[in-house]
């Protein structure tokens, strides 16, 4: 069952299109990732999500419901935490945790309160225009977590956060997850991305240019670098290397077929180069080959 259905949906400010015809659909119970590079349109995409934006055609549905439409109840299963959070600075944590609980119409659970507090070590008799990038941003999380939601929409959640934060929060999503919850991630870290996800989409410059499912990922791409005076391009083409970057003295390829032929091709190579490292693909270098070759497309 789709938790989130986007269908064609663009923003334009003005004349510029911060996301452009973009369609993605988001499975009950996925740990989902959203990634591309600054200015993407992530934290956009996201802001139509959640009906902070109109969006300019096409058309949003949360958990079966076409928003704006039902915008209140949906927004009451969701959980949120922006990338730059803007609680009222003289409002005490505490305060803040409890009009979260009223929105959601709940009773004042201690238990859990003490909980996620305890777990995400905040103090909750400290106004929120004290606190650090940090804590903030953990208080975020807490607000966005302590009423159990079916959706978690998270734009660079473990941003300030510190190692063993980071670690706990992660660990908690994996729980929630396991118990039911649909997770939609946008992160820089490739790495967190890579461990935590079943699925990606990638956005660059507004659009969707692919949606990977890493558990499918085929472990057998390899990624080749080599260094020297003279790139022996032409022959790595002849074997079925895909080229993905070059400069003047090194190349990266893409490789997917046998290893017999691309060792026997890199011993013949040998005198002419310098270095030469094979590596499995993984999702920076996904990221980066993605890409890089949309990069070259432009130019």
């Amino acid at each position: 069952m789709p938790v989130i259905e986007l269908n064609h949906i663009s923003k334009y400010f003005g004349k510029f299109a911060a996301v452009k015809d973009l369609s993605l659909t988001v499975e009950k119970g996925e740990f989902f990732g959203f990634i591309g590079p600054n200015g993407a349109g992530k934290s956009t995409t996201m802001n139509m999500i959640l009906n902070f934006i109109k969006h300019n055609g096409g058309s949003v549905k949360l958990f079966g419901e076409e928003m704006p439409a039902a915008n209140l109840a949906v927004k009451k299963r969701i959980g949120y935490v922006p990338s730059d959070v803007r609680f009222y600075p003289q409002l005490r944590v505490q305060d803040l945790i409890r009009y979260t609980m009223d929105f959601h119409d709940m009773e004042e659970n201690k238990k859990e309160m003490d909980e996620l507090c305890d777990l995400f070590q905040v103090d909750r008799k400290k106004k929120f225009g004290d606190l650090s990038l940090g804590n903030k941003k953990k208080v975020a999380i807490v607000c966005a977590m302590i009423h159990r939601p079916e959706l978690l929409i998270l734009d660079e959640p473990t941003n300030g956060l510190d190692p063993l934060m980071h670690a706990r929060l992660f660990r908690l999503m994996k729980k929630r997850q396991k118990e039911g919850a649909t997770i939609f991630l946008s992160s820089h870290n490739l790495k967190e991305v890579e461990d935590y996800c079943s699925k990606i989409a990638f956005i660059r410059s507004g659009q969707l240019i692919g949606v990977e499912d890493l558990t499918k990922m085929n472990k057998k791409v390899k990624v080749i670098t080599i260094k020297g005076r003279q790139l022996p391009i032409r022959q790595m083409k002849a074997i079925g290397a895909e080229l993905i970057s070059e400069t003047d003295h090194e190349a990266r390829f893409m490789y997917e077929k046998g290893m017999a032929q691309l060792f026997s091709t890199l011993s013949n190579l040998a005198p002419e180069l310098d270095d030469v490292t094979v590596a499995n693909r993984d999702l920076e270098e996904q990221f980066m080959s993605m890409y890089e070759r949309q990069e070259g497309e432009r130019l």
